[in-house]
């Protein structure tokens, strides 16, 4: 466990990636060998040349023995299957419910029931559209950095954004059998929340695992009143509260491509020179190879170095067909945003806004009937959302306006997705925008709970699922969600 500025990391028990210095050692004395043999043709004594071919044939097994220590670590790399520990934290066990949800149909316990209600919503329209979805998530193979957390403390409760580098694979199948799959490695982040503060337990709220009624945690440790399940706190945190994915090279995967490219551009600089050995005047032949092979170790190398750094640069700009998104203003929108909410409540976290945002959009997405949750008032949804059947979100968030009217503050955001789409029996990927305009009142402060599926009427306290019905179903009152937190005025996609 190291932590430098904040930064916790967990080495993850893996096996380490073969070291492509063993390989070109290995090219190197076979290298060596190749000019010691080659004597073999030239006009000096019987006695040297035995002499230099036993050298040759001494590197030559030297350099075998590099090559075949490189190739047994290379077999033992790709045969490694790494899987996830549940004895390591939250971070492990909910990736491992991710997969068994897909495959079994088990329903995840870590995360919250925003969360669990979009993954629900989600299977729903893939049965609808008569299509399976496999996504299998495992732990990058090599010596990376293992699994990373970041820290924030809140009044109510600490928060861990904790990513790892991953390797996906997303498939969808119809009765005819696949119709999409990509593999893709990517960073997997959880927002996992933890650690509630004593004191505030009596205010913050959360959903009952048992039942999925709302209650304050202090109450679900005396028994949830609707279902009278007791829980320890340790039932109830630490909870994943948000998920999202980023595109990015694994340090095998790079050290792999860095060695590949310098090994084929040697080869190259070898070949022309060879080339030119064939067809230019008698020479000393040993001599001449020796200038080819240090021709391909200094010049081929040197390129190579620089074409594997300007591939390494280019996949810095792939974003996996994400839009262009501002550096600046991604970066002071979350700054821009804290500021303006701490003005209306002093305990404004970002994770938690940004967890709410996310999964606001995945339910109005994914519902059947957008205009019936108490959460959307976005007219008529543009028919390509309903194509929709997976959503990835890129941790990009921009502010882009921002008004007051009365108590209601309304913010017009825009959102950054990686999307899978069918249509006409075809699954495609596209990066799209998806902007909204949100709003909510600002004269009444936010619950520090972070479940918004599931609320507490205040009228008669009946707790109740918000995001399917807007009245109470006890009192019949009607459910002003813009209260409590916020609600969704319109939503457009920008493809």
């Amino acid at each position: 466990m190291g932590n430098i500025l904040g930064l916790n990391t967990k080495t993850r028990d893996s096996i380490i990636e073969p070291d492509g210095m063993d390989w070109f050692k290995g090219l190197a004395w076979i290298a060596a060998g190749i000019v010691g043999i080659s004597f073999i043709a030239t006009s000096v004594s019987v006695l040297w040349k035995m002499i230099f071919v036993a050298l040759g044939i001494v590197f030559w097994c030297i350099g075998g023995k590099w090559i075949g220590k490189y190739v047994s670590a290379y077999r033992a790399f790709r045969q490694f299957v790494p899987t996830w520990d549940q004895k390591r934290g939250m971070y492990d066990r909910f990736a491992q419910e991710l997969n068994t949800w897909q495959q079994e149909g088990i329903v995840p316990t870590c995360c919250d029931g925003d969360t669990l209600y979009f993954l629900k919503l989600q299977k729903e329209r893939l049965k609808k559209r008569g299509l399976t979805m496999t996504d299998r998530i495992m732990p990058a193979k090599g010596s990376g950095f293992g699994t990373a957390a970041i820290s924030r403390k809140s009044p109510w409760y600490t928060t861990d954004m904790v990513y790892e580098s991953i390797k996906r694979t997303i498939r969808f199948e119809n009765s005819n059998g696949p119709v999409y799959e990509r593999e893709v490695e990517q960073v997997m982040y959880e927002i996992i929340v933890h650690t509630p503060n004593d004191s505030q337990l009596t205010h913050i709220t959360m959903t009952c695992p048992n039942c999925g009624a709302v209650s304050p945690v202090a109450a679900l440790e005396e028994g949830c009143r609707y279902c009278g399940t007791r829980f320890k706190i340790t039932d109830l945190f630490p909870r994943v509260v948000n998920l999202f994915f980023l595109k990015d090279k694994t340090t095998a995967t790079i050290s792999g491509m860095t060695g590949k490219t310098i090994f084929f551009s040697m080869l190259a600089v070898f070949l022309v020179e060879f080339a030119c050995v064939l067809i230019g005047e008698n020479g000393f032949l040993p001599a001449k190879l020796a200038v080819c092979f240090l021709a391909a170790g200094f010049c081929g190398g040197l390129l190579g170095l620089v074409l594997a750094s300007l591939r390494l640069l280019v996949t810095l700009f792939d974003r996996d067909g994400m839009k262009p998104v501002s550096l600046f203003k991604w970066s002071s929108s979350k700054k821009k945003i804290t500021n303006i909410m701490q003005k209306y409540d002093s305990n404004f976290s970002y994770d938690k806004f940004e967890g709410q945002i996310v999964a606001l959009i995945r339910m109005a997405v994914f519902a059947e009937y957008p205009e019936k949750l108490a959460c959307y008032r976005g007219g008529q949804r543009d028919d390509r959302f309903s194509n929709i059947l997976e959503m990835t979100y890129t941790n990009a968030t921009c502010l882009r306006k921002v008004r007051l009217e009365g108590n209601i503050l309304h913010m017009s955001l825009r959102t950054w997705w990686i999307n899978y789409s069918e249509t006409q029996g075809k699954v495609h990927k596209t990066g799209d925008c998806i902007d909204v305009e949100v709003s909510r009142n600002v004269a009444i402060m936010e619950p520090p709970g972070f479940s918004i599926t599931s609320v507490e009427c205040p009228n008669c306290g009946g707790s109740f699922d918000v995001v399917r019905q807007k009245t109470c179903p006890y009192c019949g009152g009607e459910y002003h969600m813009e209260n409590e937190g916020w609600v969704i005025d319109d939503m457009r996609l920008l493809r």
